[in-house]
């Protein structure tokens, strides 16, 4: 996992140090932000939520402000005396006596801008990418009609391939070989690894830069994972295990989530770009409440058939 610190944070937003500027490189290694309205009123909690970063804007300036400058300071020396990587400050928060005792106990403090949610949201997004569970599959990830499908199967089975001929047809390239899965928030989200972003092996060519042969207008940097296809050799040791008839997908089991999956054998003369193409588009009906199972459906005409004869 990477390494996080306050001075990350500060750079990656452009966020102005108030104080403790030596002491910026210690490592957040909690997820979160905890509003510091309970820990103003003297109440801390204990655990990991104890070591989360603090934010204060205009609810805690409101509440503090009620009482004179001795019990301020006193309640601000008992917030620094804790031990959590620092306190992210809007610019609305403007007790110049925090400022002061901040700087006398040379303790992180950082100013983002005038908005809440919008400083909130940004400073999750980097803990999202730092901090939240990740693995590492062998696989190609394209963004098809806008559903991230995953694709998995063994070594020379054609992924990389299929991932090209996808792209041709203006589907989005994310990443090959080895994709780096991130949970946020109960979803996946899968992205390149940085050593092979942009970048595809086709066995015979060699390595291709895909922003270079096809435009940056189909790299995707990061993408949803909607689908994962598993490509498999069509009637490998003479057993066909494909399915036959319409059925729901199963699931693959990622970092705890269950995902779509789908099973499609690979033989010559099948154009597996298509039968991509058409299994998305199932999904996306699938998950429209529209879809009617293709076997139920058979039965259903099957049995109209016979009444009608």
């Amino acid at each position: 996992m990477k390494k996080l610190t306050l001075n990350k944070i500060v750079s990656t937003l452009n966020l102005e140090i108030i104080s403790g500027a030596d002491k910026m490189d210690q490592q957040i290694d909690t997820y979160g932000l905890n509003r510091a309205g309970l820990e103003l009123t003297g109440y801390f909690e204990k655990g990991e939520k104890s070591h989360r970063l603090i934010l204060m804007s205009t609810k805690e300036l409101n509440y503090i402000m009620q009482f004179n400058e001795q019990e301020r300071r006193a309640r601000y020396e008992q917030l620094l005396s804790k031990k959590f990587p620092g306190i992210l400050l809007t610019t609305k928060f403007t007790d110049e006596l925090f400022f002061k005792i901040a700087k006398e106990k040379n303790f992180p403090v950082v100013l983002g801008g005038d908005s809440t949610a919008i400083l909130s949201k940004a400073i999750l997004d980097i803990l999202d990418d730092f901090l939240s569970p990740q693995t590492e599959m062998h696989a190609s990830l394209i963004n098809v009609f806008g559903k991230g499908v995953i694709f998995i199967g063994e070594s020379g089975i054609g992924k990389s391939e299929l991932a090209m001929e996808l792209v041709k047809s203006n589907h989005l390239f994310v990443g090959d070989d080895r994709i780096v899965i991130t949970k946020k928030n109960g979803s996946l989200f899968g992205r390149s690894h940085v050593i092979l972003k942009n970048l595809v092996e086709v066995r015979g060519i060699g390595i291709i830069d895909v922003a270079k042969t096809n435009g940056y207008k189909v790299i995707m940097d990061e993408s949803p994972i909607d689908l994962v296809i598993e490509l498999s050799i069509f009637k490998k040791d003479g057993v066909d295990d494909s399915e036959r008839l319409g059925k729901s997908f199963q699931t693959y089991r990622i970092l705890d989530q269950n995902i779509p999956y789908i099973k499609i054998p690979v033989s010559s003369g099948r154009n597996i770009q298509n039968i991509i193409e058409v299994a998305v588009s199932k999904l996306k009906i699938s998950q429209s409440g529209l879809y009617k199972d293709d076997a139920d459906l058979l039965t259903e005409r099957l049995q109209q058939f016979r009444d009608e004869n």
